[in-house]
């Protein structure tokens, strides 16, 4: 596994030496700059250039996005865990970043828990829970029923064992003991392929690739993993409200860090700049049309939230049985 993933992060270096960080705005100061740990592209790459503006505008300052993907976001994290901590350079993660891959991968060289801290908690991208109109199911208790039935064999896609598609499918198993098997893919557009050719019994899958096919008849849409429904599918019951969400309730969220030992007022100043870009009208309405949520985490709870929302994504990840490779 160690020699797995130094050759990842000799890849992920080769990468970054390649790309070209995109520019977000000119002004005056030092720049800003934000390494996304996942290709460009992406719904955590989106959200990312998004703030970008806003928050550029609060600091006064250069703000460039600059991509090192690669050992499911551990790349990009280390590089700002082993930079200099002058409060310029920041990370995006996620909750499974924060609470899943400590356990998948124990030699990484961090501890996200250790050696970040949270600065923002920039938005949440609940999943839909989708079928194949053709398989006459229209409701999770059906789909569970089909799972349940004497010699049943579903499956469903996964994108890696840190996905949201494979931990929320992973859960939904787990909660309702139904038999179900995961595919791998090496993305979203590759399972949606195989979704929409009827390949695939069900699929966990971000709002942002699901919504459309959904509102055109192409995917049904079961349920969401958010607390409320979205607007982009009213009719979408959330996870919950079917009565197979579990005990716990898991929201993939999306944060800036910082690595341990900025100094403090610098990290405060970052704090309070990012809670005021994320009430920018433009980021607003352009990260909501993808269905991401943004929760109203004060610089003054973000600490207790992290701590608390990622003790329960650990809680889930041991439930449903996730191991180191």
């Amino acid at each position: 596994m160690k020699r797995l993933f130094h050759s990842w992060l000799a890849l992920g270096t080769l990468c970054s030496i390649l790309a070209t960080p995109v520019l977000a705005q000119n002004s005056p100061g030092d720049t800003v700059r934000i390494v996304v740990p996942f290709a460009p592209g992406g719904p955590s790459d989106f959200v990312t250039r998004q703030i970008a503006r806003p928050l550029a505008q609060e600091l006064d300052k250069n703000v460039i996005i600059d991509n090192r993907p690669g050992a499911s976001g551990n790349i990009g994290a280390k590089h700002v865990v082993d930079a200099r901590p002058d409060g310029l350079t920041l990370v995006l993660t996620t909750a499974s970043m924060q609470a899943i891959n400590p356990i998948l991968f124990p030699d990484a060289g961090y501890m996200p828990s250790q050696d970040l801290i949270p600065v923002g908690i920039i938005g949440a991208l609940p999943n839909v829970l989708v079928v194949h109109p053709g398989s006459n199911i229209d409701s999770v208790k059906q789909l569970v029923e089909k799972g349940s039935a004497p010699g049943a064999s579903l499956n469903f896609a996964t994108f890696g064992p840190t996905s949201s598609p494979h931990f929320y499918g992973s859960l939904l198993r787990h909660n309702t003991g139904i038999s179900a098997s995961p595919v791998a893919y090496k993305g979203s557009g590759h399972a949606i392929v195989d979704m929409l050719a009827g390949r695939l019994d069900f699929t966990f899958d971000s709002m942002s690739t699901s919504v459309t096919h959904v509102n055109a008849g192409k995917l049904k849409g079961l349920a969401i993993t958010a607390k409320e429904r979205s607007p982009l599918l009213p009719d979408v019951p959330t996870l919950k409200e079917t009565g197979y969400g579990g005990d716990v309730e898991p929201t993939f969220w999306m944060a800036l860090q910082v690595a341990k030992g900025t100094d403090e007022s610098k990290m405060n100043a970052l704090r309070q700049a990012i809670y005021k870009a994320l009430q920018d009208d433009e980021f607003s309405s352009s990260v909501a049309a993808r269905g991401v949520e943004i929760l109203d985490i004060t610089p003054e709870t973000l600490d207790d939230f992290v701590q608390k929302d990622t003790a329960v994504w650990i809680e889930a990840a041991h439930a449903i049985g996730i191991k180191p490779e």
